[in-house]
């Protein structure tokens, strides 16, 4: 059974009730006791009424002030995120986009940490930069080196890379961490981002020309594909984001071995590029410490849709040998690399006789 409702005037509706039936049919005393009782009962109503109306201004005002502090509180909140988010926006200089992003998100880890990725790592830095420098004024040198990593910058960011720093004129990027498409797609990505700058750089130079600028600055890029650690290297108070290992020295190595304007690529980047770029191998480099020869392949154009890669190797002995390599059936594959196999064996057992 349903409890009835609560009526705050129940009592003077039954006052009511009981009038109706004494003006019909009571006498005098009765009348007017039922009008004292109807006098008393609507004084107490009045100031009833009168201490729910004092009441009501009184929550009345309450409201008006929580609500002057709402807005308020909420112009504090709003300026307060404006600042965070121009604080925001002032840090991602300082940080790759990937980190800053999850940083905020709330799913990087700042303890000092790494791990062991395979990665692509790219160097790039200007031809005699020192010398070009030296024929610049400070603030036409400023005003086209901040052109320059802008440029770069964005291309690098167009196409995933994780900056890691600028050190001088020079620049260093890597494919990989914290985000992957996979060691073939971080590979190939890096390289179409090499090929976008260089192209960019002949735009540039001749946007500097026009501007004055007589000898506009000529970029060597050089790119490998290895396993580094990669992670937050530093201590609890201050951490920097980076990758170290011997495969991060042989890009750098590469870089300085490339020809100005060019691309110089290890063989473990050029393997996953074969059919992007036509590339000559050349002379492998010793490094310290890395107990290998490093195959070195100069990208020399970009092969385009349809086009098939050669592979070239040039010596400067005299050797010279292109091979349209998708041209060739199994057959035929088989028989050149047996040819050269043999070469390869006969030239060792010359060399150690």
């Amino acid at each position: 059974m349903s409890t009835p409702l609560f009526d705050l005037y129940d009592r003077e509706k039954q006052l009511l009730a009981e009038g109706f039936e004494l003006l019909a049919q009571g006498d005098e005393a009765q009348v007017k006791a039922y009008a004292q009782r109807l006098y008393e009962r609507f004084a107490k109503v009045v100031r009833e009424n009168e201490d729910l109306t004092r009441h009501s201004d009184r929550q009345e005002q309450r409201l008006v002030k929580l609500n002057q502090n709402l807005k308020q509180q909420t112009r504090e909140l709003d300026e307060r995120r404006h600042a965070l988010e121009e604080l925001s926006r002032q840090l991602a200089k300082y940080l790759p986009p990937q980190i800053h992003e999850a940083l905020f998100a709330g799913r990087y880890d700042t303890r000092v940490s790494t791990q062991r990725k395979k990665l692509t790592v790219f160097f790039s830095d200007i031809k005699e930069f020192t010398t070009t420098a030296e024929s610049l004024q400070p603030e036409a040198l400023t005003e086209y080196l901040n052109e320059y990593f802008s440029e770069m910058t964005q291309i690098a960011l167009e196409h995933g890379a994780t900056i890691d720093k600028y050190i001088g004129d020079a620049m260093m990027v890597f494919f990989g961490d914290p985000e992957t498409r996979g060691v073939r797609e971080d590979a190939r990505a890096c390289v179409e981002m090499a090929l976008k700058m260089q192209e960019q750089m002949k735009v540039l130079g001749q946007r500097w020309k026009a501007r004055g600028f007589e000898n506009p600055f000529v970029i060597r890029i050089g790119i490998n594909t290895g396993y580094c650690n990669v992670g937050n290297f530093g201590s609890e108070q201050r951490l920097s984001y980076t990758i170290i290992g011997g495969e991060v020295n042989i890009a750098q190595r590469l870089e300085s071995q490339a020809e100005p304007g060019g691309i110089l690529l290890s063989y473990e980047t050029y393997v996953h590029v074969q059919d992007m770029v036509q590339a000559e191998e050349r002379q492998a480099i010793r490094l310290k410490g890395i107990a290998r020869d490093i195959k070195a392949y100069a990208v020399k154009a970009r092969l385009s849709d349809g086009e098939t890669p050669v592979l070239s190797l040039h010596d400067p002995a005299g050797v010279a040998i292109d091979l349209d390599a998708k041209a060739l059936d199994a057959s035929a594959r088989a028989r050149i690399a047996q040819a050269l196999h043999s070469l390869a064996n006969q030239l060792d057992t010359d060399q150690a006789t």
